[in-house]
């Protein structure tokens, strides 16, 4: 099977604090994963990393098979799609479309888009 996603020895550090230490993994087309933590654990930045949102301080990620900080990140975020929980949604929007924020980049609905 190929690879989807693979970090290896991935450290994120932000304002001095270690966010992520000694973190590796590989995702083969086909598997499917749940990420489990307590609170603070490192989930979402660990999901930024492998959403390209985010690049370690050191370590690699390759997603598809490009790696970050050597494919250019517009032309990969075409290809994947992320959900950050955290962005400010400022019009009531059903779950489905929530969700197709990830695929079109965008809080708001985007006009004539069609799944």
């Amino acid at each position: 099977m190929s690879e989807v996603l693979r970090a290896e020895d991935v450290h994120v550090v932000r304002d001095g604090r270690p966010l992520l230490q000694e973190v590796s993994l590989t995702v083969r087309a086909g598997e499917h994963w749940a990420l489990l933590g307590a609170n603070g654990a490192g989930k979402s930045t660990l999901l930024g990393l492998l959403g390209a949102v985010v690049h370690p301080t050191r370590g690699t990620v390759e997603v598809l098979g490009h790696r970050l900080g050597r494919v250019d990140l517009r032309q990969l975020r075409t290809l994947v799609g992320h959900v950050d929980p955290r962005h400010p949604l400022t019009s009531p929007l059903r779950v489905r479309d929530v969700v197709l924020t990830g695929a079109t980049n965008s809080v708001e609905p985007v006009p004539r888009w069609r799944p």
